[in-house]
């Protein structure tokens, strides 16, 4: 499985807050394939490389179990003080962790967001294949175009908007959407990103999700983006699984290679 060098502003972690990490870790090794560990911050990995965290919520916690995407930061201390500029809330200040040093914040609608800058100078993230991050989305339940400015204004992404769809983009490939959403949900739900995760067979994965304590909300269904499943996991969190192909095994490519150099 290859590593795909990010940039900043990219969508580099994913991290479940749980309020029972050991049913939600379960949950997801069954689903997906994980090898999680049993550390205090449980990792989990797809032939040894790192994709996802697991956190374990404090008992006094009110905050329902989440996923919650990441973004690459090259100076994290400015961008979160960039991110009280441009109308978000820093939720809690730069701390160091064993991945580097993180903050999470919402923007201008309410949407939940991490900032991370890893530590060390690699930025590597396993994406785009069965058990890894598929695609990230934005569903901007209002307020639209003032979300898509703060995200252009925080990450100074490139975005491409038609059909009410931002996508964001890098040297001419997407990497995240934001799509319009207003109507769709009630006006106090805010807005939020959501990780499409990568699995060989929807349909199988929509027979195994109940067995393993989740539930299937909306699909199987056929999409832009191929295949999907919205479903609710072990512990209630919402979670959309994508059908992508097995990767082509190729000599010449390294766990280091970079998808922006191919």
């Amino acid at each position: 499985m290859p590593a795909f060098e990010a940039r900043t502003g990219m969508p580099y972690w994913v991290e479940k807050t749980s309020q029972d990490k050991r049913k939600s870790t379960y949950f997801y090794s069954k689903i997906l394939g994980w090898e999680v560990s049993e550390d205090a911050y449980s990792m989990a990995r797809v032939q040894g490389l790192p994709v996802a965290g697991f956190v374990q919520q404090p008992k006094e916690a009110t905050m329902n179990d989440t996923w919650v995407t990441y973004f690459l930061s090259g100076d994290i201390y400015g961008d979160t003080a960039k991110v009280e500029e441009l109308g978000g809330q820093v939720l809690s200040q730069p701390s160091e962790v064993s991945l580097g040093v993180m903050s999470l914040c919402t923007d201008v609608a309410g949407g939940l967001f991490g900032l991370i800058q890893p530590a060390g100078e690699e930025s590597f993230v396993a994406a785009g294949e069965p058990g890894t991050p598929v695609w990230h989305e934005y569903t901007a339940n209002r307020e639209f175009e003032k979300v898509a400015d703060f995200y252009r204004g925080l990450f100074n992404w490139e975005t491409v908007t038609k059909d009410g769809y931002a996508l964001a983009v890098e040297d001419g490939g997407a990497f995240a959407g934001i799509w319009d959403a207003t109507g769709q949900f009630p006006l106090e739900v805010p807005g939020f990103w959501q990780s499409y995760l990568g699995v060989v067979d929807i349909d199988e994965a929509a027979r195994r999700v109940p067995e393993f304590g989740g539930e299937v909300i909306r699909g199987p269904q056929d999409s832009a983006f191929g295949r999907l499943l919205l479903v609710a996991d072990s512990t209630g969190a919402t979670v959309m699984l994508c059908e992508v192909e097995e990767p082509v095994e190729e000599d010449d490519l390294s766990e280091a290679d970079s998808i922006l150099d191919l």
